[in-house]
């Protein structure tokens, strides 16, 4: 678990008006109100940003992860779909064989494949090229493996083995959960009764004043995402696409009460689960960026402010 720093902070002076009918008159002696039902207020909540570090599977970074991937699927395989690469046998089946028949007339990619292979699972291939396990020479290898894969006689064992050890890999692609500690936020009391004071019950029909958390997402990764944060100790989740080297991706808005957001601001673990779907291969992998995830979070308050002055 990590513990976060958050870059922006929500404060009093933070909030931005929308208001069609905003009348100075409204403004009552002892508790002040500003605006109405037909008023809008926005305010920054936090801002978190998910560095390449915190992208992984086992401690294996994102752009590693793909990297490998790249090296078991074809070239011409620009937009590769995650989801059916791992589901839907056919669909993983014709990519792997575009590879080995790509590995037959283009040294880049047998050479490729020969040196992840060596490195990486020199156990099981050894015994099909009728090489020793338990002595890896690198250069036997290479030579073994180019003189057989070259044979149609004997190449059928050999493209089999590439076939299993691609499938084992690109089905085992995914990203772990990322969490994070957030500390309370620091927000004076006042701006919460502000913010909480006037909104209507949980299950008022056709609600005028109410509190919702939305957002947006700006996203450097060649790879469209599905994430459904969870922010404990509250109920509040939410779960939407992250489109691929986009720099707005929304966030739905969720609805919240005041329960929701003194707990959100009092101290919480966001724990965000995160679903590959695309991948786009010609985008590349932007590691020079400090954030590959920068999730912008925002307060919605409907309805006029009340505040005890």
């Amino acid at each position: 678990m990590k513990k976060l720093v958050i870059l922006l902070l929500c404060g009093a002076f933070a909030l931005s008006c929308t208001d069609k009918a905003y009348d100075l008159s409204q403004i009552e002696t002892g508790d002040v109100a500003i605006g109405n039902d037909d008023s809008e207020f926005r305010m920054p909540l936090m801002t978190v940003l998910v560095p390449m570090a915190d992208l992984a599977a086992d401690g294996k970074e994102i752009q590693a992860i793909f990297d490998e991937a790249d090296i078991w699927l074809p070239t011409a395989a620009t937009a590769v779909d995650l989801v059916r690469l791992d589901s839907d046998p056919d669909y993983r089946t014709q990519l792997i064989a575009a590879t080995v028949a790509e590995m037959h007339t283009n040294d880049a990619k047998l050479n490729a494949v020969i040196a992840l292979s060596y490195e990486q699972y020199y156990a099981s291939f050894a015994p099909v090229l009728g090489l020793d396990p338990a002595h890896p020479d690198p250069n036997a290898y290479a030579a073994a493996f180019g003189r057989i894969f070259a044979s149609e006689e004997l190449a059928g064992e050999l493209e089999a083995r590439i076939g299993e050890a691609a499938t084992d890999y690109l089905t085992s692609i995914h990203i772990d959960p990322v969490e994070y500690t957030i500390d309370a936020l620091g927000i004076d009391e006042s701006v919460i009764d502000m913010l909480c004071d006037n909104l209507d019950p949980e299950g008022t029909p056709d609600a005028r004043n109410t509190l919702h958390l939305y957002g947006s997402v700006a996203s450097r990764l060649p790879v469209t995402v599905h994430v459904a944060p969870t922010f404990t100790p509250t109920d509040i989740t939410f779960e939407f696409d992250v489109e691929a080297a986009s720099p707005d991706s929304g966030i739905p808005q969720t609805q919240l009460f005041g329960d929701d957001l003194r707990q959100l601001v009092g101290g919480i673990t966001v724990r965000i689960p995160v679903t590959l779907l695309t991948y786009y291969r010609d985008l590349g992998f932007d590691d020079a960026a400090d954030s590959q995830l920068t999730i912008d979070l925002r307060l919605l308050k409907r309805g006029g402010l009340k505040l005890n002055l």
